[in-house]
């Protein structure tokens, strides 16, 4: 063996490193376990006490000292369905930076342009602003090209020109737009990366996903999903507003009413009995509603809450239709007769917000505006707990319809109390303060109106008025916090802003504040959720299998190899320390399937050991001594080693390239774990039989139960070929009948949809959950939207799968959502639960929602798409590397025709047997995962063959038939073919077993690919080698 001082060494260096890597993990594991026994199980205390470590030391060799922290950033990072937390994709809306662009032109070529755009992008790879510029461009032709980008109602604004230049033409504006999105995503990543910074996450992952216009976003432990979603997917945008006082506006809506009643249908126009009621769902309950507090600001001493103690809503029915006053409880006093002081103009139910912003908007009732409200922006103010109605505010707009004061001023943002409630407290640059000082200066010297403003009420108090000035109004993204009155001009560029919001929420919005706002909006158009507590299960039983399989391969390996056994054991152990010193050291991502890839990779390792071993065997067969017989056992080796994992690493690569979180996991590791289950079994070994040859010590191969198995085995499997052929041919038929009529159970990754996981604490019926949550999952227009409920394991855990509003995302539409969920499970409780612990996804909660999933429409197409692409990129790379090795195309006929028929059969079985195994066969992303890794091991054990076929036919083609080669080649290699199948299928068998619920589904798909991957290379690809070769020398036998 030559080099062996310096092969040696790098092993010897390798695994120092990887010892040291990963010995961050079991300091840290340590911390934990005793943090844990402290706290005697309680999560809370628990995390308390290694808070509190953070910046103790923990580890020291003496050269290095590392704290808490610092071990904890370098342990192996677990993914979040093996620890629990949130894994986010949100998409920049590029429509909206567009717009912008364009300065929010309203032209009919500019939207009709969009809108084509928005509804091609979901069947388009290519990126939104590309088929924007294809489909302007076609319009422009469309319209004899008499347009151009640089029309002032497209692109030639001021900013455009401004920076290309007057005479710019159509490509240059296209290129300053394709810079703008750039930047625009970059800006984005940025601030979404300094506030999870500030969120105190450990690991977080947020990565861009190239070309896509996404951002990933991996937060691993989260405690709060909903809190996080909230945080990483607000835009922070911050503005001051000019408010109206509410009699300022009264007369505007008064006459928008009346307008209405000729503009909107009156539902009770066919019912006059009851023209003179209202129902009660219509009028407005003072009970609802929870009166500000009069308090002056702290922070400000010049700032206080407007005086609604007191209030009362109108709830008198109009003697005739009030389109408008029967969704807008105005602010009115009963007692005094007159409109309540401050700028809340009424109150509206959430569900009609929508519904009264149409109103006021529509063109008819904007024709009503007064001189002063021409401009008028309608906003709603936030929502108090309890409540079903929010504020509705008139802010002061302008032309350009830009706030008095925006966010960007803010230099920083903390939390703090205000009159012993929760605030935000604010503090702006020297432009800022100057805007600020000026605003707040004006507002303090603006005149009451009230007894001017001919509102028909009677001017309550003396001398008229409510003794305020003038209102400003705190909007962050377009919802009012707060709108205090103004007293006095305030300097220093201070202020706060306070609100119905408890300390947290006072603490991520100063979070946001601090990071910046989003320079554009974002929405998620996926999200996954795992509970600690399926985290935990998770680990537990990856753990658990990968022993026992770890364990069942080594025994396996000694019984049938004996002392060789033991050495491929000792390659099996360093290739696992290899792997996971690689995996900490280089900080990847360990998911569930990337631990299944391990595991996997424990099966697929020995194989190279298998190769060479029987290839040693059978040169002690020839008669060699064991020397020689090692020497030229490894040399005759490496040929079918290096093809057999080379082609497996291009479906690792296929599956990289293509896939996203954790089945980028799951490539990663199966990818490692090729390249360093190689370096071991050629290297590793190569150096223990030095060794023990240097000291003339004894090396056996086989034990008296393995010596002469297979080894006189001489089946004919060339004349079997039209046998296999028509069992081969009745599988696939039956396969596609049952895909044709039946089909695949589609999960959320290709269909889109929401999916969560529930547990209950006894076992439950899941046509009766469906049948409930059919009456919760209801759309605003009546449709129904039925669950798909099936169970998980055992009969106490389903996974509910809904497309109930699935074109809306926010924090709302996810709580509202979650609620509409709770509502149809929680009576199937053997013990009530309470809604606040169903949500909970804490360490100790035992049943309740302990995982959920979100994929938008778009994002489930692309899905589609990348898994489509992933596979033919595989049999396209598969294809050429075989026929660039094998140097005849007849052997990439028979891989593909072997790796069709094995993925062809793979979905029949799934489709047949779902709903009839227990457990799911859902295809998802981990499915495509699965086929891949299953036309990686098909190929695998074809290329052994291959490689043993090309030998023999060099040697022999002049003197023996094509067949006669081809069955000897079989024959050969069946007894690596049944060790590689056997030592794999029992990791696979283990972690079907033992591996857990979630990934069961995908361990059937490679076991089922296995076992017909196996028959393939046997019966289909080498038999249609020799059909598709026309010179079969059948003359020499």
């Amino acid at each position: 063996m030559q080099n062996k001082g310096v092969i040696r060494l790098f092993a010897i260096v390798l695994a120092l490193v990887c010892f040291w890597e990963l010995s961050f993990t079991f300091v840290s594991n340590s911390v934990e376990t005793n943090a844990t026994e402290v706290a005697n199980g309680d999560a809370d205390k628990r995390q308390a006490i290694l808070d509190s470590m953070l910046n103790q030391e923990v580890m020291n060799l003496g050269f290095a000292k590392y704290t808490y922290a610092e071990v904890k950033d370098r342990e192996i990072n677990l993914g979040l369905d093996l620890r629990g937390g949130m894994n986010v994709i949100l998409e920049v809306s590029v429509r909206d930076i567009l717009l912008n662009l364009a300065d929010n032109s309203d032209d009919v070529m500019l939207r009709k342009a969009l809108a084509h755009t928005d509804s091609a992008v979901t069947n388009s790879q290519e990126a939104y602003v590309e088929i924007f510029f294809t489909e302007l461009d076609r319009l422009i032709a469309e319209a004899g090209g008499m347009r151009a980008y640089t029309d002032p109602a497209l692109f030639g604004t001021p900013s455009i020109t401004k920076r290309a230049g007057v005479n710019v033409g159509t490509e240059e504006v296209k290129a300053l737009i394709r810079q703008d999105v750039t930047e625009a995503v970059d800006n984005v990543y940025t601030v979404l990366k300094a506030r999870i910074d500030q969120f105190g996450v450990v690991q977080p992952n947020i990565q861009q996903l190239e070309g896509s216009g996404r951002i990933l976003v991996e937060m691993p432990g989260v405690k709060d999903p909903d809190r996080a979603k909230q945080v990483i997917s607000s835009t922070a945008k911050l503005e001051f507003w000019k408010a109206f006082k509410a009699y300022e506006v009264i007369d505007h809506l008064a006459a928008a009413n009346t307008r209405l009643r000729d503009l909107v249908e009156n539902p009770n126009a066919s019912n006059e009995e009851d023209a003179d009621s209202t129902s009660d769902d219509t009028g407005f309950n003072a009970d609802d509603f929870v009166a500000l507090d009069d308090a002056d600001s702290s922070a400000t001493d010049a700032i206080s809450s407007p005086d609604s103690s007191g209030t009362e809503a109108d709830t008198s029915a109009a003697s005739t239709f009030n389109p408008l006053f029967e969704l807008v409880s105005i602010n009115f006093n009963q007692q005094t007769q007159s409109i309540n002081f401050g700028p809340t103009v009424g109150f509206v139910r959430v569900a009609d917000t929508a519904k009264v912003l149409s109103y006021l908007n529509r063109r008819e009732i904007r024709s009503l505006r007064p001189a002063n409200l021409r401009y008028v922006k309608w906003s709603f103010g936030t929502k108090t707990e309890g409540s079903a109605f929010v504020p509705l505010y008139a802010l002061a707009g302008n032309r350009e319809n830009v706030p008095e004061l925006s966010g960007d001023v803010i230099t920083d943002a903390r939390q703090d109390f205000e009159g012993g409630r929760p605030s935000v407290s604010l503090n702006m640059d020297g432009v800022g303060a100057n805007t600020w000082a000026r605003l707040t200066e004006r507002l303090s010297q603006e005149e009451d109106l009230f007894d001017q403003a001919g509102s028909g009420f009677e001017t309550p108090g003396e001398g008229g008025g409510d003794g305020r000035r003038g209102y400003v109004a705190i909007a962050l993204d377009g919802v009012v916090y707060s709108a205090p009155s103004v007293n006095k001009s305030i300097p220093g560029g201070r202020t706060s802003i306070s609100g119905s919001f408890d300390i947290q929420e006072a603490q991520d919005l100063a979070t946001v504040l601090r990071a910046g706002k989003l320079p554009v909006p974002t929405k998620i158009v996926q999200s996954d959720v795992i509970g600690p507590t399926l985290g935990a299960e998770a680990i537990s039983a990856s753990f658990s299998s990968f022993l026992i399989a770890l364990l069942l391969v080594m025994v396996y390996m000694i019984l049938y190899y004996n002392f060789a056994g033991i050495v491929a054991d000792i390659s099996l152990v360093t290739n696992m320390l290899f792997i996971f010193g690689i995996i900490a050291g280089m900080g990847i991502v360990l998911t569930l399937p990337g631990m299944a890839g391990i595991i996997l990779t424990i099966g697929m390792a020995v194989d190279a050991n298998v190769i060479i071993y029987e290839r040693i065997r059978e040169e002690l067969a020839n008669g060699k001594d064991v020397k020689l017989a090692i020497r030229d056992g490894y040399k005759h080796s490496y040929s079918a080693i290096i093809d057999a994992n080379l082609t497996t690493l291009l479906t690792a690569i296929a599956l990289f390239v293509f896939g996203t979180g954790p089945i980028r996991g799951f490539a990663t590791t199966l990818g490692v774990g090729i390249v360093f289950s190689v370096f071991s079994a050629i290297f590793v070994t190569r150096l223990v039989y030095e060794w023990r040859l240097s000291r003339k010590a004894s090396i056996t191969f086989s034990t008296k139960f393995s010596e002469g198995m297979l080894k006189k085995v001489n089946i004919d499997f060339i004349s079997k070929r039209k046998v296999a052929y028509i069992i081969s041919g009745i599988l696939i038929v039956i396969s596609i009948a049952s895909l044709a009529t039946k089909g695949l159970n589609q999960g959320v990754d290709f269909v889109g949809g929401r999916s969560y996981t529930v547990r209950f604490d006894q076992p439950v019926d899941v046509q009766e959950i469906s049948n409930s949550l059919s009456e919760q999952f209801v759309g605003e227009d009546g449709t129904v939207y039925s669950p798909i409920v099936k169970t998980l394991g055992e009969a106490s855990q389903v996974v509910i799968t809904t497309k109930y509003r699935i074109d809306e995302t926010g924090a709302e539409v996810d709580k509202a959502i979650e609620a509409a969920l709770y509502e149809g499970v929680s009576g199937f409780y053997a013990s009530p639960i309470e809604s606040e612990a169903f949500l909970a996804q804490t360490d100790e909660s035992a049943v309740g929602l302990v995982a959920s999933r979100q994929v938008g429409p778009t994002i489930a197409d692309d899905i589609g798409r990348d898994a489509v692409l992933a596979v033919i990129f595989s049999l396209l790379a598969i294809f050429v590397y075989i026929l660039v090795r094998f140097s005849k195309m007849q052997y990439s006929f028979g891989a593909i025709a072997a790796i069709i028929h094995d993925v062809i059969i793979v979905f029949g079985i799934f489709s047949i047997f779902d709903g009839i195994l227990p457990f799911q066969l859902e295809v998802d992303q981990a499915f495509v995962a699965a086929i891949l890794t299953v036309i990686g091991y098909s190929l695998n054990d074809t290329v052994v063959v291959f490689d043993r076929v090309r030998e023999y036919y060099s040697h022999y083609h002049k003197k023996r038939s094509l067949s006669s080669i081809l069955n000897s080649a079989m024959n050969g290699t069946l007894s690596r073919t049944v060790n590689t199948s056997m030592t794999t299928l029992i990791v696979l068998l283990i972690i079907l077993i033992f591996g857990g619920e979630s990934i069961r589904g995908f361990i059937f798909a490679i076991t089922v690919g296995v076992v017909v991957g196996t028959y393939s290379s046997l019966f289909v690809a080498t038999p249609v080698v020799y059909d598709s070769t026309k010179e079969k020398n059948d003359s020499a036998e």
